[in-house]
């Protein structure tokens, strides 16, 4: 079984009002090592492809936006506790204030972590046309290849959106691995949709923990899936942190 753990911004320290996927330093920090007491085994992306449904439980971390604080903040702790992620990067907002530069992109992937795609400009995927879809990948594709120095494999819609066209495009661009935002675990490897236990900033240690125990929070971000593609974004983000408030 496969446990992948989703983050988003990791800040130096916590904050009320951070926004909903936001966690501070210490809750990784915390995470890290309630993960080195688990009995999972530390995953590498590329173990991905040769790894078997009977081998021992592994984890693996992912980072999506290519906030600046993967760099800063992210990027020692993960060298500390000698382990690696996939950072999945909207390419258009490299250089931008707030993100990842070109230059820390290249430095993080020298030092063994993995650049993944996050398309060009972080637009909901699933209501595009095939041609602009397949321009966000290509586009993304184009500009981390130059940086990392290799075609990108790894790849996660923004949002988590994501239909058969969008996965079409993807597997046709040369994508080997798409990890969705579907909350579950992966007892049945499938590389084109790998499930994923996003964390917020509500997600106590004993909720953590919980996830880690296969005591599932599915039902909650089963409803939060099913909110979030009927009603208007304000709302539903209003409506998020009352579901998980708790």
């Amino acid at each position: 079984m496969i446990l992948i753990l989703t983050y988003h911004k990791v800040l130096p320290q916590k904050e009320s009002k951070a926004e909903f996927y936001t966690i501070s330093e210490a809750d990784l920090a915390r995470q890290l090592d309630l993960l080195g007491q688990s009995g999972y085994e530390p995953l590498q992306p590329a173990d991905l492809a040769t790894y078997q449904s009977d081998s021992k439980p592994g984890y693996l971390l992912t980072f999506d936006d290519g906030t600046i604080d993967h760099y800063e903040v992210v990027l020692p702790l993960l060298a500390r506790y000698k382990t690696r992620g996939i950072f999945f990067v909207p390419t258009a907002r490299l250089d931008r204030e707030g993100y990842l530069s070109t230059a820390a992109a290249q430095e993080m992937s020298r030092l063994g972590q993995t650049i993944g795609l996050h398309s060009h400009e972080h637009r909901r995927l699933d209501t595009l046309g095939e041609e602009d879809i397949r321009v966000q990948m290509e586009l993304s594709q184009e500009i981390l290849g130059k940086i990392i120095g290799e075609k990108p494999v790894f790849f996660a819609p923004p949002g988590g959106y994501i239909n058969q066209r969008v996965r079409d495009v993807a597997l046709e661009r040369g994508v080997k691995v798409i990890r969705t935002m579907h909350w579950g675990y992966n007892k049945k490897k499938n590389l084109a949709a790998l499930d994923c236990v996003p964390i917020n900033r509500f997600m106590s240690h004993a909720h953590f923990q919980q996830a880690l125990h296969f005591q599932s929070m599915a039902l909650t971000y089963t409803l939060k899936q099913i909110t979030k593609r009927l009603i208007p974004a304000p709302t539903y983000e209003a409506l998020r942190d009352l579901l998980f408030r708790r």
